[in-house]
C-alpha cells in the first residue's frame, strides 16, 4: 500500500498525523466493505509510521521529508510490514526509532 503524503506546507510527522486522525475521523461513516478494509490497511499502515519511526532522523537525512517544497512522497509497506519511503520515484528504507516496538 502506497499513502502519497502532501508535505507543501507541513513536514512528513505532520502529515502522518494528520492523515491518521483523519481516517480514523471518518473511519465510522463508512458503507462499502471495500472502503472499510482500505481504509483499515492505510491506519495499520499510518499507525505503526507514528509508533515506530524516527521522524527526527528522517528529517535531518532526507530534506523531503521536511516540508515545504514540490517532492512527490509515498509512504508504503512492503508485504511484510517492512515501512518505506518513495521520494520522486526512489525507494528509501525508513528509520526506525530506538524506542519502537
Amino acid at each position: 500500500m502506497d499513502i502519497f503524503l502532501n508535505l507543501k506546507h507541513h513536514c512528513v510527522q505532520t502529515e502522518i498525523k494528520r492523515q491518521y486522525n483523519q481516517l480514523i475521523s471518518c473511519y465510522f461513516k463508512l458503507k462499502k466493505t471495500e472502503d472499510i478494509t482500505r481504509s483499515e490497511a492505510a491506519i495499520h499502515v499510518l499507525k505503526t509510521a507514528l509508533e515506530s519511526l524516527d521522524f527526527g532522523a528522517l528529517r535531518a537525512e532526507y530534506s523531503e521529508l521536511r516540508g515545504g517544497g514540490e517532492d512527490e512522497v509515498f509512504l508504503a509497506a512492503g508485504t511484510d510490514d517492512e515501512l518505506f519511503f518513495i521520494i520522486n520515484g526512489k525507494k528509501i528504507h525508513a528509520i526506525l526509532s530506538n524506542h519502537s516496538i
